[in-house]
C-alpha cells in the first residue's frame, strides 16, 4: 500500500474545505499567486488561528512550501540582529533544527540543536525561539542570543 503526497493545489483545496470557517476575511486575489505563497499565506494564518486541527493543516502547508525546511514567518518581529556584546559568547548550536510545534494550546517556534559551550557537548537541547537574525546566523532564545551551526536537513 502506498500513501499518494497531496500536490499544493489538492492541499490547498483541503484547507479550504475543512477550515473555511477560520479563513472569513479571504479574498479570491489571496489565492491567485503562485501555489508556494498560497500555501505560505493560509499555512501561517491557520496555525495562529489557535484551532488545534488547522494548525497541523497549516503546518503541513508550510512544510509543503519550505520543502521540510520551516523557518518563522518573515515579519520584522521575527528578523533582527543580536547586540554586539554577544559575539563574545562561545555558544554555538550545531547541527540545528527550528520546529513548529504546538505547546499549551498554542502554536510554538523551538530552536533545537547540539549545543556546544567553551568546546563541551551539552547533549540536544530545545529553546522557545524568539528572534532570528537577517543572515540566520544567529537565534535568540529565552536565555541568550546563540550562534546557529549547520541546519539539520529534513526528510520530506
Amino acid at each position: 500500500m502506498t500513501v499518494r503526497r497531496l500536490t499544493a493545489s489538492e492541499l490547498i483545496a483541503c484547507a479550504l474545505r475543512d477550515h473555511g470557517e477560520i479563513l472569513p476575511d479571504l479574498k479570491l486575489d489571496d489565492l491567485s499567486d503562485k501555489e508556494d505563497v498560497v500555501l505560505r499565506r493560509l499555512g501561517y494564518r491557520l496555525v495562529q488561528s489557535g484551532d488545534r486541527s488547522a494548525f497541523q493543516t497549516g503546518r503541513r502547508m508550510l512544510e509543503r512550501a519550505s520543502n521540510g525546511r520551516l523557518f518563522p514567518p518573515p515579519h520584522r518581529r521575527w528578523w533582527m540582529g543580536p547586540g554586539k556584546r554577544t559575539a563574545d559568547l562561545q555558544a554555538v548550536l550545531h547541527p540545528y533544527s527550528i520546529e513548529l510545534s504546538w505547546n499549551e494550546g498554542k502554536p510554538r517556534w523551538e530552536l533545537g540543536g547540539r549545543l556546544w559551550l567553551h568546546g563541551v557537548d551539552r547533549d540536544w537541547r530545545w529553546y522557545p525561539l524568539l528572534h532570528v537574525d537577517e543572515a540566520a546566523e544567529w537565534a535568540r532564545t529565552n536565555i541568550c542570543w546563540i550562534k546557529l551551526g549547520r541546519r539539520m536537513q529534513h526528510a520530506t
